[in-house]
């Protein structure tokens, strides 16, 4: 492997559109929610330590989960797992890794992924990854990996690329959307110019940090600056900490990535998702012939159809006449809705919070 190599996996997210399984105290990347007998983070771990070494592997997340990720990766080391104080968005989380791992090694490449994606074909993802981080290691080009869509879904952010037909994985891109509607995704699934946007970014070091300076130099110029005033790994955590809460909330993609012009896809075909939703979840298990969907669960269902039910071990959910209805069962939560209105769910832990405090949340 080569050890310009890096991976940064961001961890820090709280999945509030899976509540209540994924709580504030232990997010969805902390949970197996596959029923695999390892948790997302640590199949992220897994996949991307076929493709850099494994001390290259840094773990991007709130300071509030940072005991969880060394429980969960008990083999990282304290220089592997970087801390953010504050809830502060993609954009000052990716900037503070980066000029961590620039302190490490100057020469890096590095690949920021996102702990709670399915990837269906392993090798032909690692094969994939391989050839961007060599691609990024020769010229200043951000990548993002493109999957192409497979159906016209409205959960996914969309690249549409300058030129589809032309030769290689790699295409310059045009235009970034943001979860279109029904009509405009079956648009860009037909045209063959627009990918879904995995979200997985692959840069140089340098050319990350330039590219993020050029879009928020406030933000990097703080960091800069702390990084190249305190040489000292943990004062230099402290004044961090300090400043992270004065940087702006943003997202890699809004703040950067839309707005730069070295951006480039690579296209990606190996079964991919983004574990985000319920929606998603019910797409993910096998479904029993009535299109029901029992996640880890026992259920017996009498005139319903497409269900998706989560219960906690050693409980049974008996169906009868019902059709299309999430049941999520989690602790002391349980939550029973139209399935697909997982919009509504920000609305449910808003009210919780508003009446009855952080206890449900």
């Amino acid at each position: 492997m080569n050890s310009n190599n890096y991976c940064v996996i961001m961890a820090g997210g709280v999945g509030s559109r899976l509540w209540p399984l994924s709580r504030k105290e232990l997010p969805k990347q902390f949970i197996d929610l596959l029923g695999c007998g390892r948790t997302l983070l640590q199949q992220t771990y897994d996949r991307y330590s076929r493709i850099v070494p494994k001390e290259n592997i840094i773990i991007s997340t709130n300071i509030e989960y940072s005991s969880i990720v060394q429980s969960q990766l008990p083999g990282l080391s304290s220089e592997q797992v970087l801390h953010e104080p504050a809830f502060r968005g993609t954009a000052p989380s990716i900037a503070y890794v980066a000029c961590h791992i620039r302190q490490l090694n100057p020469c890096a490449n590095i690949v920021v992924a996102q702990a709670d994606q399915l990837v269906l074909n392993e090798d032909l993802f690692v094969e994939t990854v391989a050839c961007g981080l060599d691609f990024v290691s020769e010229q200043s080009k951000l990548v993002i990996i493109g999957i192409k869509p497979t159906c016209p879904e409205t959960r996914y952010g969309y690249i549409q690329v300058e030129d589809s037909s032309s030769a290689g994985p790699f295409h310059k891109v045009r235009t970034f959307t943001e979860k279109p509607a029904i009509e405009f995704a079956r648009i860009f699934m037909e045209s063959g110019e627009f990918y879904w946007n995995s979200g997985i970014y692959i840069c140089n070091v340098q050319t990350l940090i330039d590219t993020i300076a050029k879009h928020l130099p406030d933000m990097m110029m703080e960091l800069e600056g702390v990084f190249s005033e305190y040489p000292n790994r943990d004062e230099r955590r402290k004044r961090v900490y300090d400043i992270y809460t004065s940087f702006p909330n943003a997202s890699m993609d809004t703040a950067v990535m839309e707005k730069a012009d070295n951006v480039f896809v690579e296209t990606g075909e190996f079964g991919w998702a983004d574990i985000g939703t319920w929606e998603t979840l019910y797409g993910t298990f096998p479904a029993d012939e009535n299109g029901n969907v029992a996640m880890r669960s026992n259920i017996f269902s009498y005139n319903s159809g497409g269900n998706v039910v989560s219960l906690p071990k050693g409980k049974v959910a008996f169906l009868q006449d019902v059709d299309d209805l999430l049941v999520a069962d989690s602790d002391n939560v349980l939550l029973i809705c139209r399935k697909g209105s997982e919009g509504d769910v920000r609305k449910f832990i808003n009210d919780a919070r508003m009446k009855l405090g952080e206890e449900y949340i």
